[in-house]
């Protein structure tokens, strides 16, 4: 039985039963005068909540309120009230919203599994570009074969994929602009995440139909540079059940010194050693939040399922640093097989930990399995190829991008 849950949008905690209501009947709902007449209908109310998610001075939405009856509070310890009625003008409202920041929540909150992947990684690392190719890839063809389907959860996040990422990734075939910080001064600004919702056919031999909603939340690079930033940013990782962390293999000076071709780095989007946090500090620094926000003590292992992706794979490939034989050169196998091919990844762990110890990165391996009890390694290219000379981009022909992404949720036994 489903007795907590957290909200997908400021990733707050919540008693199942602790949630409000917005009225679907703005249009005609207002406040009531001592008569108990509405007055000024329409014109909403104030939501300072909703405000400060928004990080806007004001904002004004549906009238919120609680499920009461005889003037009390109906609140349960095991279930969320699917509707209530309107203090207001007494029509009944089945849109649930978070308590803590006002957003709609989904219509299978309190039922549906919730999958929340944190992507962490500092400037360049490329993580836009991941999640515009790996949504376009999951809704295409990734759980095909896994008797699943994935679609995105409701129009705001329709829209947003398609403003942000779509149009330019496949449309007008331009790189992506640069996410801005969530935190602007000292006034936190509205990153909205994309939900999506995984169905997928159990297997067994009473087969159901099971449902689960994904949450991917694009964080700026610099969110990740300062201590203090991340502190802010980060109630989301605390509450996930699988961490990305992104790394620009081209940030490493000892791969720049191996790449003869200099319009390779050229045309990326590269943030030099020394310009962003080490890779190790920022993977010290999620581990300090995780353990604060769970109570957790220094010397305790997170079992949150961590994938380090290096992004970039064809630059990688293109200039002859992968080894002979290499297992990063060849497809990715899961799709094909229609279930999740362990063997792979462990060689392409393996084989991805060596590299880092060539790279001169041996503390970040170190420190990865002291800190997680749950690591594994990946490589992958989101485009599969550099951009044009003037700028633009071919449609994404993306390797290994889904193979993160598949381990995490065969860690959490979805495959």
């Amino acid at each position: 039985m489903k007795m907590k849950y957290v909200c997908p949008f400021c990733f707050e905690s919540h008693d199942i039963g602790d949630v409000e209501f917005a009225c679907e009947s703005r249009k005609i709902c207002g406040p009531v005068d001592a008569n108990g007449n509405i007055t000024n209908p329409g014109q909403g109310e104030n939501d300072p909540k909703l405000a400060k998610y928004k990080g806007v001075q004001s904002y004004t939405g549906p009238h919120v309120f609680r499920r009461m009856k005889n003037n009390k509070e109906q609140r349960s310890r095991f279930s969320m009230p699917a509707s209530a009625t309107c203090d207001w003008c007494h029509r009944e409202s089945h849109k649930r919203v978070c308590p803590s920041c006002h957003n709609d929540l989904p219509s299978t909150i309190d039922s549906d599994e919730q999958i929340i992947v944190a992507l962490i990684g500092t400037r360049g690392s490329g993580k836009s570009t991941y999640i515009g190719v790996l949504i376009h890839e999951m809704m295409k063809r990734i759980f095909r074969p896994f008797d699943g389907t994935f679609q995105l959860y409701g129009p705001e996040d329709q829209t947003q994929y398609r403003d942000r990422f779509e149009q330019n990734l496949y449309i007008d075939h331009r790189p992506l602009d640069q996410t801005q910080s969530h935190l602007a001064g000292n006034q936190i600004s509205e990153n909205r995440p994309i939900l999506g919702m995984l169905r997928k056919q159990s297997g067994g031999l009473f087969k159901k139909m099971q449902a689960m909603t994904l949450v991917f939340f694009d964080s700026a690079g610099e969110d990740w540079d300062d201590p203090e930033t991340v502190n802010v940013v980060a109630n989301y990782v605390a509450h996930s059940s699988g961490l990305i962390f992104l790394l620009d293999p081209l940030a490493n000076s000892v791969i720049r010194s191996q790449i003869a071709n200099d319009e390779a780095i050229r045309t990326s989007s590269v943030a030099a050693e020394g310009d962003v946090s080490a890779p190790t500090v920022v993977l010290n620094e999620v581990a300090t939040l995780i353990r604060n926000a769970n109570g957790l003590r220094e010397t305790d292992t997170i079992d949150i399922p961590v994938a380090v992706a290096f992004s970039k794979l064809d630059v990688l490939e293109d200039n002859g640093i992968l080894p002979q034989g290499s297992a990063l050169a060849k497809p990715s196998p899961h799709v094909l097989a229609g279930k999740f091919d362990d063997a792979d990844r462990k060689a392409v762990d393996a084989e991805m930990r060596s590299l880092l110890d060539t790279w001169n990165q041996g503390d970040f391996v170190d420190s990865l399995g002291q800190q997680y009890s749950k690591a594994s390694c990946f490589a992958f290219s989101a485009m599969g190829r550099a951009p044009q000379q003037d700028g633009t981009i071919a449609p994404p022909a993306p390797k290994r991008i889904e193979d993160a992404m598949l381990w995490i949720l065969q860690e959490n036994g979805i495959l």
